[in-house]
């Protein structure tokens, strides 16, 4: 790839504003302009050759695809591809424009949200705090994390992070994947085709994985029914990774113990949604990904894959299985 001596001129959405510093510092040949939501389309825009996107409103993001023709990378802050986009990308896509995500950012407090999530269900937090409500002291006997096993579905760079805080303490891992390779941090990989076949021993059933045509309502009736009556589901992937019928009726029935859902199909969910009176559900507004160190992090990943770009390299981050979307 070449550049021009001054540099590139870089786009970054508004809401990553507070990094600036940090990259006008780092790369002083480079023009950083901060792209709101919304807005005119500024001329300025159009002679953009890298984008850091985040928050960004469809009609702001195509009109600078479309008018800035020599934009040649862009880096979204996404940990998957399916909910960002507008239509003209995929055209900016094939026709060699390099789409990249924030590979390693957000899937370090997914990772924590989901192992306080699995501690917060084998220390009975739920209970004692109906307990509390009630003001009633109880004696309840928790079950121990330690010795008890995670199935993760998906074994990329969330499943990474939850995966290896599992082993940490004291838990077996087991993922699911849709090769079945081998991956690290996991006692063993099924091939997704095998999952009712593990499904049996997990304590824990964690969906991590991207949304794709193959695994839309990948999680069915029979999949609730193969799973242990104490088990307990953690979805921090996508809503529509779980047929949302089967999992009331499996809640509801205790045909599993419990569940933390942070994604679903609508979203924001509305305020007559089944999901916020489903019992043992807890339910949690897309909040997993949130944390304070986000924005270091995002910063981190994008100086990685820039320091890249200007050596001629390939960024990391691209798809993996492009005609699947992730």
């Amino acid at each position: 790839m070449s550049h021009t001596p001054a540099g590139p001129h870089v786009l970054i959405s508004e809401n990553l504003a507070g990094m600036l510093p940090q990259l006008t510092a780092r790369y002083p040949a480079a023009r950083f302009t901060p792209v709101p939501d919304a807005g005119p389309l500024l001329e300025e825009y159009v002679d953009a050759e890298v984008m850091f996107c985040s928050s960004m409103g469809e009609e702001m993001l195509n009109g600078i695809l479309r008018k800035a023709s020599g934009l040649r990378w862009m880096q979204v802050t996404t940990a998957g591809f399916d909910w960002f986009g507008g239509d003209v990308l995929p055209h900016r896509v094939a026709e060699g424009m390099v789409l990249t995500r924030s590979s390693h950012s957000f899937c370090v407090p997914i990772g924590e949200y989901v192992i306080g999530a699995a501690l917060m269900y084998s220390r009975a937090f739920p209970e004692l705090r109906e307990a509390q409500e009630r003001r009633e002291w109880v004696r309840v006997v928790a079950t121990d994390f330690v010795g008890s096993t995670m199935l993760v579905f998906g074994t990329g760079s969330i499943g990474l992070e939850v995966a290896w805080r599992a082993k940490a303490l004291g838990a077996g891992t087991i993922g699911v994947s849709r090769s079945g390779r081998p991956a690290e941090g996991f006692d063993r990989v099924v091939p997704v085709e095998d999952c009712l076949e593990v499904l049996p021993e997990a304590d824990w059933v964690v969906l991590a994985m991207p949304l794709t045509p193959e695994n839309r309502y990948l999680i069915r009736a029979e999949h609730f029914v193969a799973m242990k009556d104490t088990a307990v589901l953690i979805n921090v992937g996508r809503g529509a990774l779980v047929a949302e019928d089967d999992f009331v009726a499996a809640v509801t029935e205790g045909t599993i113990a419990g569940a933390v859902i942070d994604v679903f199909e609508q979203e924001p969910l509305p305020s007559d949604s089944r999901f916020w009176g489903l019992p043992r559900t807890v339910v949690t507004p897309h909040t997993s990904f949130r944390a304070s160190g986000n924005l270091q992090r995002l910063c981190d990943d994008f100086c990685a894959n820039l320091d890249r770009y200007l050596a001629g390299e390939q960024p990391t981050g691209t798809m993996r299985e492009p005609d699947l979307g992730y």
